[in-house]
């Protein structure tokens, strides 16, 4: 029984729980600002290079 329970929760383990997967996975936010920087940069450099 404990190796039907340890087999069933082995492959089928649920996103963002600690401990279990490849790594906490990043938050909707911070996907977010790093996309939201990443923009600031593309528009701060594109208005360097018109002059």
């Amino acid at each position: 029984m404990i190796l039907r329970h340890r087999l069933r929760h082995a492959f089928h383990s649920r996103p963002g729980t600690p401990g279990r997967g490849h790594g906490p996975r990043p938050q909707a936010s911070d996907i977010i600002l790093v996309m939201m920087a990443g923009l600031l940069v593309a528009v701060a450099i594109f208005k360097i290079l018109q002059g």
